[in-house]
């Protein structure tokens, strides 16, 4: 199979090069593929270091998507081994810890697998099971359709149930810190007793809550259907402020040296004040983010088909990549390095999600280091939910011949 990739990368001096469909500029200003870093952006320097593991679906609770550097695999990545999860209603985002992932198929089946082997550790029917899953040390907590479900992580086998409380197909995750869990449900956030299932508190906004949150120190942040950022009492539920939108959101929230980032359906991407709602600066994408990180040097906004990375301190566009795939979903960093699922150049059609798996880019320029190598049951496997890295590997699913996939790369 023909490898070459067709990822590009440009950089970008200011605003106008992020929006979608509008020439991109490279970083001296003319019009043209570069692979380097916008003039006008500082040096990069990330704040944030990252926690062993990842958790939840952006990894960790704060939603930056950051592992240590001794966790994150260097370029370049082969394939390790792939786990048939079967099934062919679609993928979600696995989740990971040293020596297990978590990952399901929306007809029924979730499966614990062990890390290092791809051997199943166990798999049990759950109905309609919804979202990217979130481990405690002693509890995996999972969506189904009308419930919430705590999971002993050993054999599979429920531990509670919580209560009633449609969630969204294919958004909002639980995050879970200390012996809370938040979960984003039909019209609230939830914060259930870790423990047993039972409700602390409930912020309905009357519409649908399908954002991931992001929970820093005592306070929750997310962003909702009726277009507001939150900020909320992670002990008492109680509002601490909320910033209205130009239209819905359903994309997670990011958090990092005491900024919120978050970006709505209108593609607007905003910096706020954790403490105080304060705007710090808007950019204006053009293209509705479906997943946010930040190390604190950059903000990287996934759309479909392409990764920005915008200044923290600034909102200017530092680089822009261009790699195809239109249904792709996820992004982490870690060791100066981007990990995030792109589609090789022979499968470029429009929409196309075919060839996918996850590709290397360098963090600061936005360069391709690698995309990952190996033999599939078939030519047209693909690998487009996740990026999920862990102890040195980067996780990922997709589809394969025998339906809906787990794969590890390394």
């Amino acid at each position: 199979m023909n490898r070459r990739r067709f990822l590009r990368n440009v950089g970008a001096a200011g605003a106008m090069a992020g929006l979608a469909g509008c020439s991109q500029l490279s970083g001296d200003g003319s019009d043209g593929v570069n692979t380097g870093r916008a003039e006008a952006c500082e040096p990069y320097k990330p704040t944030v270091t990252g926690t062993l593991g990842w958790r939840s679906v952006r990894g960790d609770p704060a939603g930056t998507s950051v592992v240590p550097s001794a966790d994150a695999p260097e370029p370049p990545l082969s394939l390790d081994w792939t786990f048939t999860l079967g099934g062919n209603a679609g993928a979600i985002e696995p989740v990971a810890t040293a020596d297990r992932v978590y990952a399901h198929e929306y007809d029924s089946m979730l499966y614990a697998v062990d890390a290092e082997s791809g051997e199943k550790v166990w798999g049990r029917s759950v109905d309609s099971p919804r979202g990217s899953l979130a481990i405690a040390d002693d509890v995996v907590v999972g969506l189904a359709d009308s419930t919430v479900l705590g999971l002993d992580p050993e054999t599979g086998e429920t531990r509670w149930t919580g209560p009633e409380s449609h969630t969204s197909l294919f958004h909002g995750s639980p995050v879970i810190v200390d012996k809370t869990v938040y979960v984003p449900t039909e019209l609230s956030l939830l914060a259930l007793d870790l423990t047993d299932g039972s409700v602390r508190w409930q912020h309905t906004t009357g519409e649908e809550t399908i954002a991931t949150p992001a929970i820093v120190g005592d306070a929750v942040y997310y962003g909702d259907y009726d277009t507001y950022i939150y900020a909320i009492d992670a002990a008492t539920g109680e509002k601490r402020w909320r910033v209205k939108t130009n239209a819905h959101i359903d994309c997670n929230v990011s958090v990092a040296d005491d900024i919120v980032f978050a970006g709505s359906k209108g593609g607007v991407i905003r910096a706020l004040d954790a403490r105080s709602g304060e705007h710090v600066w808007t950019h204006d994408l053009g293209a509705e983010p479906n997943a946010m990180a930040t190390d604190g040097s950059h903000v990287y906004v996934h759309t479909r088909g392409q990764l920005y990375a915008l200044e923290a301190s600034s909102g200017a566009v530092c680089w822009s990549t261009e790699y195809g795939n239109t249904t792709g979903i996820g992004v982490a960093v870690g060791g100066g390095r981007v990990y995030v699922p792109f589609t090789e150049a022979e499968f470029t059609e429009p929409g196309s999600e075919y060839g996918t798996r996850p590709g290397v880019l360098d963090a600061a320029t936005g360069e391709t280091l690698a995309q990952t190598e190996g033999t599939f049951e078939s030519d047209y496997a693909r690998f487009y939910k996740g990026a999920t890295v862990a102890n040195g590997a980067v996780y990922s699913s997709g589809v394969d011949e025998g339906g809906v996939t787990l794969a590890r790369f390394s």
